[in-house]
């Protein structure tokens, strides 16, 4: 990467709707087109190490507010532990809390912003959140509040609705943001990723992405995860299913309604309908 700046790249997604698959598609192109899944990168934004230590109070007993004000300084914390241009994670919605943009927009060079359609990501929720079923995933889903938090009262995270966190990263910001389809991805894997690595400066080798997208199908991941498991599956396996339009026959009529009755306007602005 060759930004002028030491600053953040965001890889920000809603919960299972594909970060784990762009970021191994980076990872396997900065290693020669070699994937393994346990050595995909896992830098993100709620490393405790990088917040630990900046006020007296223990992250177990923050609120998101205290966690709020922290999170800018921790996330210089970290660019300075690069020592360089940084690729982050998040699931975070891209929003204020208490007046402090969780996404510091100096601290910015640029985003990638993956979308699913919200009807596959209840599927996946229901897997990855051992939801007991469909309906308490689509509940999840439009949940304006929705948030999780780490182990052990660890750090929040806010994502809130797919809806709310659509709008939050495909508003107007003050840093370029390339925003893609999952759907895409799994039509058109070498025109999608070859965006991604221009967008993000990397030197472009269209032999090196053929074989990257090869090295990291959904089929050859998923089998290692079986092998050797992998460190980010929550609940059951992580790589569950990766396809698309799953949910016209896996989810109920009324249930897809919801979703759409309630994402109509953000749904068709990417094409779903």
């Amino acid at each position: 990467m060759s930004y002028p700046d030491n600053k953040i790249t965001w890889i920000a997604s809603y919960p299972r709707s594909g970060n784990t698959w762009i970021r191994a598609l980076i990872s396997a192109y900065a290693n020669n087109g070699e994937i393994d899944i346990n050595g995909i990168m896992q830098t993100s934004d709620k490393n405790p190490e990088y917040f630990e230590g900046i006020v007296k109070k223990s992250i177990h007993d923050w609120t998101l507010t205290d966690q709020a004000f922290v999170k800018p300084a921790a996330m210089l914390r970290t660019l300075e532990g690069a020592g360089g241009n940084l690729l982050l994670k998040t699931h975070d919605a891209n929003i204020d809390v208490s007046g402090i943009a969780q996404i510091p927009h100096d601290l910015t060079n640029a985003a990638i912003y993956i979308i699913r359609d919200p009807r596959d990501v209840a599927l996946s929720f229901k897997n990855h959140f051992g939801c007991k079923n469909n309906t308490e995933a689509v509940d999840k889903l439009l949940d304006d509040n929705f948030m999780t938090r780490g182990p052990n009262n660890g750090l929040f995270m806010p994502q809130l609705s797919w809806k709310i966190h659509m709008a939050s990263w495909m508003r107007e910001l003050p840093y370029p943001v390339y925003a893609l389809r999952y759907e895409d991805l799994l039509d058109k894997p070498f025109e999608i990723f070859s965006e991604i690595l221009q967008f993000l400066k990397m030197d472009y080798d269209p032999d090196l992405t053929r074989k990257t997208i090869d090295a990291c199908s959904f089929d050859k991941m998923q089998k290692q995860e079986k092998k050797e498991g992998f460190r980010e599956t929550v609940g059951q396996e992580f790589f569950h299913k990766g396809k698309s339009q799953r949910w016209k026959t896996e989810l109920e009529p009324e249930l897809q309604t919801r979703i759409l009755n309630a994402c109509k306007a953000e749904m068709n602005s990417v094409g779903y309908k």
